[in-house]
């Protein structure tokens, strides 16, 4: 009777809190995104949602380079027939996507799919080929999307949020929007945005400063959601304990260098004057000492044996011709 007791006032309580549904944070891209984009801003994305990490469906770009003008122009005829419902490989590469997601957060799970762009179009393209259970996993999430998105019988997802800057040239393509747009902000699968910026293309970018507010919605939402309590709590102490950590590591780096600066440099510098002083006024004179003793004790020992001392061949013809010039001189 007391381990029950315990249990219920004890770990019961702590696995209410740490409960967490098992969840996977996916997305695809718009157009002119290069893998190295995708790399990047997943990273961007994680941090709005509180570090879930992303799984992204890469939707490639024809862009060799930003300024590929001809690349742009190919992306855009491929969205303009995909618009027309043509189904490419983009659009089966993001159903194979979307299936093993659903696969791996099981019966209980969701799958959080965020979509820009041309990303929402191949969303609307994949979710024919999504089974209504399947469907009933995922919540999108689009961003100035080339397609709307709709909760239906046909199309089951367990939530549906489209959100379009005011100004976004998509909406000029997707008549849905713009009838949503028209009704006054009665549709709870539209939300309107005022443009940060003013200008329409910046303002469709997914990280620009229009449509990053509503990702920093979608992401505290998304944790108030499906993180657990532990987890929020102690992801803001380890992300300080990081900062102060490396903070301490650029303060420790400046002492050492300053240390080295104020102790170390002017040592050396004594050190290298001293050795010049020892050089210039003891080391060489007594080197130069002790080769002419050599040269004398060698020259002693060569006449204790008597031996010829060996001179160089040029030293030798001088003697030898100057021996020859007394000689004729004498006769």
């Amino acid at each position: 009777m007391k381990i029950v007791l315990a249990y219920f006032l004890v770990f019961a309580p702590l696995s209410v809190i740490s409960k967490q549904t098992r969840c996977r944070l996916t997305w695809v891209n718009g157009i002119a995104y290069n893998i190295d984009h995708v790399e990047q801003e997943k990273g961007d994305i994680s941090k709005y949602f509180g570090g879930e990490k992303v799984d992204f469906c890469f939707n490639p770009s024809a862009m060799k380079n930003t300024e590929d003008t001809f690349g742009y122009a190919a992306d855009l005829t491929q969205a303009t027939t995909q618009k027309f419902g043509r189904i490419t490989d983009e659009v089966n590469a993001l159903v194979k996507h979307l299936k093993e997601a659903v696969l791996q957060v099981g019966k209980k799970g969701v799958v959080v799919h965020i979509a820009h762009s041309q990303g929402a179009l191949l969303t609307y393209l994949a979710a024919k080929q999504l089974s209504p259970l399947e469907m009933s996993k995922i919540e999108v999430i689009a961003f100035g999307g080339a397609a709307a998105l709709r909760r239906s019988q046909e199309t089951p997802f367990a939530r549906v949020i489209n959100y379009y800057s005011v100004n976004d040239p998509l909406l000029l393509v997707v008549p849905p929007a713009a009838e949503a747009l028209k009704s006054g902000f009665e549709n709870e699968e539209f939300c309107f945005l005022a443009p940060r910026i003013g200008n329409p293309i910046n303002d469709h970018y997914l990280l620009g400063p229009t449509y990053a507010q509503a990702l920093a919605w979608e992401g505290k939402r998304f944790q108030q959601q499906y993180h657990s309590i532990i987890r929020r709590s102690t992801r803001p102490v380890l992300i300080f304990c990081i900062a102060l950590f490396r903070a301490i590591l650029v303060r420790l780096e400046c002492f050492i260098k300053k240390l080295v600066q104020i102790t170390f440099v002017p040592i050396f510098q004594v050190f290298l004057r001293v050795w010049n002083l020892l050089q210039s006024t003891i080391l060489k004179p007594v080197v130069a000492l002790l080769t002419l003793l050599w040269v004398a004790i060698f020259d002693i020992i060569q006449n204790f044996r008597q031996e010829e001392k060996y001179q160089p061949a040029n030293v030798a013809l001088k003697l030898a011709n100057k021996e020859k010039e007394k000689k004729k001189k004498k006769k």
